[in-house]
């Protein structure tokens, strides 16, 4: 009688996609997203990313017989917002974990709540260093740091002889943890910054754009989400500034190519997975092939990398016994050593939790395409 409740439960969802009701028969996770307000196309990109991936496990019948029910909350971006999702989760549900979290201010302030639920959180879209130090027992991160990205952009600067730097940065949280991370990678290789500081959504761009010219660097940096990247970038080019630009990977180059067309060209993006098309990457093949199967969702970096995020967690359950529970999970977790979930690789242990440290640099080129 178990196994046939089951049955049509597995049943029920893959094959009629309808919500996963049978008590006691899934394992819960919970996630919380900015799904309204200025960052929708973030939290329905890594929505989509872990849905595709999640969608497959359920299909295939689950972790050992059982489906994954995922319980997603709209937060807005607003750190209220998160951690009220993230308590109403855990009291009404009763979650194994919690996946994928969005952003700097909010993961800051689901960071307490994580270790006081004493829920393992795996993948929070955060380079902050606050994720990582000090040492978070249910925190799992799996994107490089923001400093990993600073250094991976400094060593590129180096290696064209640019010594003078003028950073625009954002006034919001973000923006003022990368700018950090970064000043302090270019002090570290003794290359001269100046800091010039402009609204979140860019209002101020073209005054900012000018005191960033006016300081004669040889390349300019943005530490910023796409709201103010796109008219800062475009203010930028007003000037006539002939050098370099770069950014961090929390830019949306499909957005910013979208707004800017050619504009876009030549903006240099750190970025923390694989460019998500073609089969360079096994694990982007998988995530284009899952997305696909979902049947929504456009292919973006977010997406790809809630979908590895999705496979971590997915991994973790597996050994996490018979019964995961989130202590066993915490456990099954810290027993990764460089993970391979596709040519991308993920490493945890006991005093650990950093995930991967995978950068690379790509550029916009004159079509609109994000290259190596």
């Amino acid at each position: 009688m178990k196994s046939a409740y089951l049955l049509a439960c597995l049943v029920g969802f893959a094959a009629l996609q309808l919500p996963l009701i049978c008590a006691g028969q899934t394992l819960v996770v919970g996630r919380s997203l900015p799904l309204t307000g200025p960052l929708t196309g973030y939290g329905e990109a890594k929505r989509d990313g872990g849905d595709a991936y999640i969608q497959q496990i359920n299909s295939a019948g689950g972790i050992g017989g059982k489906p994954i029910e995922l319980v997603t909350l709209d937060d807005a971006y607003l750190p209220a917002n998160t951690v009220n999702n993230l308590k109403k989760i855990a009291a009404d549900k009763s979650p194994v974990a919690f996946l994928g979290l969005f952003g700097v201010p909010t993961v800051a302030a689901a960071l307490p709540v994580i270790e006081e639920l004493k829920i393992p959180a795996v993948g929070l879209t955060s380079g902050a260093d606050v994720v990582r130090v000090p040492f978070k027992k249910f925190v799992f991160a799996v994107r490089a740091s923001y400093a990993d990205e600073s250094k991976k952009l400094v060593n590129h600067v180096k290696t064209v002889s640019i010594t003078k730097i003028s950073v625009i940065y954002s006034d919001n949280p973000f923006g003022e943890s990368v700018k950090t991370s970064l000043i302090s990678s270019l002090n570290d290789a003794g290359i001269t910054a100046t800091a010039f500081k402009v609204d979140a959504a860019g209002a101020q761009a073209a005054e900012v754009a000018k005191q960033a010219a006016a300081a004669l660097p040889q390349a300019i940096f943005m530490t910023m989400l796409s709201q103010a990247a796109i008219p800062v970038l475009s203010e930028v080019r007003k000037v006539n500034f002939q050098g370099p630009i770069y950014t961090f990977s929390p830019v949306d180059t499909t957005a910013v190519t979208q707004k800017l067309g050619k504009t876009a060209s030549g903006l240099v993006i750190s970025q923390i997975v694989p460019i998500p098309k073609g089969l360079r990457v096994k694990v982007v093949g998988e995530y284009l092939q899952a997305l696909k199967e979902l049947g929504r969702g456009t292919p973006s970096f977010y997406g790809l990398e809630a979908f590895i995020e999705a496979k971590v967690l997915v991994e973790g359950l597996k050994r996490a016994g018979t019964k995961p529970t989130p202590a066993s999970l915490v456990q099954g977790l810290e027993t990764m050593k460089e993970l391979d979930v596709g040519g991308f690789f993920v490493s945890y242990s006991a005093s650990m939790h950093a995930g991967s440290s995978f950068v690379e640099v790509d550029v916009i080129d004159a079509f609109g395409e994000v290259k190596r």
